[in-house]
C-alpha cells in the first residue's frame, strides 16, 4: 500500500513537473514554434525535472537550452519598440538602478522609464527602447545575478513585450566598493569625486580627502536605497568621522558644491565601536 501510495506521489509529481515546464517553453517561444517543434522539444527535454532546482522552474538552464538550440528567436524583422518589465519586491529607486547599470553593462545606452509602480512593497517597473532584437535573457540573468538578484519567472506577453519577475537576496550596486572594520586603511581614488561603499557592518569611519577645501556630503542608505542620514557641511575640512549604526548599507561620498575637489582620492580608516 505505501509503495502504491509513493509511486502515485511520484507520477502525480513527475507530471506536475512536465506541465509547468512545458508551459513555460511554450510562452517563452510562442503557441506555434511550440506546435511545429514538439517532438524536438520532447527529445531535448526529455528529463524534466534536470530543469528545475529546489521545485523551481531554473529559468537560465531553460532560455540558454532554448536558445543553443535554435528555439528562442529573439531578434524582430525590423527595428522596433521594446517594453521590458522588471518585477520585484524592493523600492522603485533601487530596483531602477540595478536596471538601468545592467542594461548599460549590456551595451544599451538609449532608454526609458515608460511606466513606474509601487504597491504593498513591490516595485514594477517598465522600460522601453528602439532596438532590433528582444533582450537575451541569459546575459540579463548574468548581470542582475551579480546585483544580488535571482530569477522566479521570465513572461513573454509578445516578442516585443517581456516580463521578468526577480528576487532581491542580497542587495549590490555596481559600483559600491565594499568595506568592513579593520586595522588597514583603505586608498581610494574615483574621478567623478562620487564614490560608494556598501556595507553589512557598524562601527566609526574616519574619511580623509587629499585636499583642505572638502565640504563633505555624505548619504547614508538602506539595502533599498531609502535615505536613513544625511551628514553635510559648508565650512572646508580635509576630515570627517561618523557612526554607522545598525541597518545602514550604502554610503555615498561626494562634496556639497564641488564633487571634482576630490576626485584625487580618499582614505577610509573603519573602525569597529569599543566594547
Amino acid at each position: 500500500m505505501i509503495l502504491k501510495i509513493a509511486i502515485s506521489i511520484a507520477l502525480f509529481l513527475s507530471l506536475a513537473f512536465a506541465d509547468a515546464l512545458d508551459d513555460k517553453i511554450e510562452n517563452l517561444i510562442g503557441t506555434q514554434a511550440y506546435n511545429v517543434n514538439k517532438n524536438f522539444i520532447n527529445r531535448i527535454f526529455n528529463n524534466k525535472q534536470a530543469f528545475y532546482v529546489d521545485g523551481r522552474i531554473d529559468i537560465k538552464k531553460l532560455v540558454a537550452t532554448l536558445k543553443d538550440n535554435g528555439l528562442l528567436i529573439l531578434k524582430f524583422s525590423q527595428p522596433s519598440e521594446l517594453n521590458i518589465t522588471f518585477v520585484s519586491q524592493t523600492t522603485p529607486i533601487f530596483l531602477t538602478r540595478s536596471i538601468n547599470s545592467a542594461l548599460s553593462s549590456m551595451g544599451y545606452s538609449y532608454f526609458a522609464v515608460s511606466k513606474a509602480e509601487y504597491t504593498a512593497g513591490i516595485a514594477k517597473i517598465t522600460f522601453s527602447f528602439a532596438t532590433e532584437h528582444a533582450l537575451e535573457p541569459s546575459i540579463m540573468i548574468d548581470e542582475l545575478n551579480k546585483r544580488g538578484y535571482i530569477f522566479t519567472d521570465i513572461k513573454r506577453n509578445s516578442i516585443f513585450d517581456w516580463e521578468y519577475d526577480i528576487e532581491l537576496v542580497d542587495p549590490k550596486l555596481a559600483n559600491a566598493r565594499e568595506i568592513s572594520p579593520s586595522n588597514e586603511v583603505l586608498e581610494v581614488r574615483e574621478v567623478s569625486g562620487e564614490y560608494w561603499f556598501s556595507t553589512k557592518d557598524s562601527g566609526n569611519i574616519t574619511i580623509t580627502a587629499k585636499t583642505p577645501y572638502w565640504r563633505p556630503r555624505i548619504v547614508l542608505y538602506d539595502k533599498d536605497l531609502q535615505i536613513i542620514n544625511l551628514i553635510s557641511q559648508t565650512s572646508t575640512t580635509k576630515k570627517i568621522t561618523f557612526s554607522l549604526l545598525e541597518g545602514i548599507r550604502f554610503i555615498m561620498v561626494s562634496d556639497i558644491q564641488n564633487p571634482a575637489i576630490i576626485k584625487n582620492g580618499l582614505e577610509i580608516k573603519f573602525e569597529e565601536f569599543d566594547k
